[in-house]
């Protein structure tokens, strides 16, 4: 643990807002806002109203902080250490997330064609298999979809987005965090990307922050 990063959860005042991102053991996350309470730096913790902590949280994943400073806020990874009842939560920072990098877990409403697919090697018995979806929500790190059936692997599974309203299509490796049948034969499937370039996820996080300006702009005319 670095010095400075205990510095940093020092300076933090006592009864801050903040929100978290807590990862839960169907591979979903859920965002929750609570007050940011100090103790031994690094380790902090967060107070929730009554029965709003969920009982699937899963310990063995980071989770993302932010606590709102009136002049800043402060972002972080942090590890659940325990959990105290329904109301407290025991976590310890492990990293502070530079704005950068935040840009990664920004997702946006973003809907376009996307295909899936997988390519067995040469000493698999798995056969090769092609669908065409859509796309629920985009960020640099994965996408929410809708596919008319179930994938027939969950690892390896080939990606093609066509980001909309550019000439940009973007291909990488991504793996299955969840699937969930819906009515009408159809699946909605949450992957994370695996092997995406710096570049690539530039794009798609661009193309997002435009997409959320668009949809401002038409919510201003439609009043």
């Amino acid at each position: 643990m670095s010095s400075s990063l205990v510095d940093i959860i020092k300076k933090i005042q006592d009864s801050q807002l903040a929100e978290v991102n807590l990862p839960l053991s169907n591979g979903d996350f859920v965002q929750l806002k609570c007050i940011y309470k100090e103790s031994l730096a690094p380790h902090f913790f967060l107070v929730f109203p009554p029965k709003q902590i969920p009982v699937n949280i899963d310990t063995s994943k980071s989770c993302l902080v932010v606590v709102k400073g009136e002049e800043k806020s402060v972002t972080f990874k942090a590890g659940v250490e325990t959990i105290k009842g329904d109301r407290i939560l025991e976590l310890f920072a492990q990293k502070t997330i530079d704005p950068i990098e935040l840009r990664t877990y920004y997702r946006a409403d973003l809907r376009t064609t996307i295909t899936a697919s997988y390519e067995p090697g040469p000493e698999e018995k798995a056969k090769a298999w092609s669908l065409s979806g859509e796309t629920l929500d985009l960020s640099g790190g994965g996408t929410l979809t809708i596919f008319p059936a179930e994938f027939k692997n969950r690892q390896r599974v080939l990606l093609h987005i066509h980001l909309p309203h550019t000439d940009t299509e973007i291909h990488c490796a991504s793996h299955v965090i969840r699937a969930t049948k819906l009515r009408k034969e159809r699946w909605k499937i949450a992957l994370q990307f695996d092997n995406i370039s710096q570049k690539e996820c530039d794009i798609i996080v661009s193309c997002c922050l435009k997409e959320q300006r668009r949809h401002l702009r038409e919510n201003a005319f439609a009043v």
